[in-house]
């Protein structure tokens, strides 16, 4: 029997995806600026404490880009969840487990996410780094988590696609693995069997 009671998934890269994601980008910032640059100013409003389409709308302007802040938002809050991944979901919260998501959003995508909550409907809550004021990999992202929840760190489960958050988790107390996101559904599922929360 698993010791797990707890799941605490990430989001992008291991419960949902977006493959066209910088395809469409690209497209957008027509060689006047990287989506690394791009991600730099993301960055700034990830703990809520920035407007991020002021922020965005004024990278735009500078590098004499035409596409809009909404021309970009629409690839941004293009979220699809994997179904398979969904399906897990789902069974683990069958066998007793509740599961949580905790992921790095801004407030634009963030809000489009936690108003659709029909996009996760076996996740019992959200936690954004938007909401929290910290973003992973501080380590307070986790213990806000862990305190709001009253959780068994030990009895957590938390998956990401990013080695640095991964670390932070573990430093929390934790039990976290890296989900490689090439790896797709099949990855999550062997995580998950691996801690006794899916039948192999």
């Amino acid at each position: 029997m698993t010791s797990i009671t707890t799941l605490l998934l990430d989001a992008d890269g291991v419960t949902q995806y977006n493959r066209t994601f910088l395809e469409r980008m690209n497209v957008l910032l027509d060689g006047r600026a990287t989506m690394p640059e791009v991600s730099r100013v993301e960055a700034l409003s990830l703990t809520g404490q920035r407007d991020f389409e002021a922020d965005l709308r004024e990278f735009l302007d500078e590098r004499g880009i035409e596409a809009t802040t909404q021309d970009l938002f629409e690839p941004w809050l293009d979220i699809t969840p994997d179904p398979e991944v969904l399906a897990m979901i789902a069974e683990v919260r069958g066998r007793g487990v509740d599961v949580y998501l905790g992921t790095n959003q801004q407030p634009v995508r963030g809000r489009s996410m936690t108003d659709r909550p029909e996009l996760y409907p076996d996740i019992v809550r959200q936690f954004h780094s938007w909401q929290i004021g910290f973003a992973k990999p501080d380590p307070r992202f986790f213990t806000h988590i862990i305190d709001e929840l009253q959780l068994d760190p030990g009895s957590t489960l938390f998956i990401d696609d990013l080695r640095p958050n991964v670390a932070a988790a573990r430093s929390v107390g934790l039990v976290a693995e890296f989900h490689d996101r090439e790896a797709g559904a099949a990855g999550v599922r062997a995580i998950l069997v691996r801690h006794g929360l899916l039948d192999a």
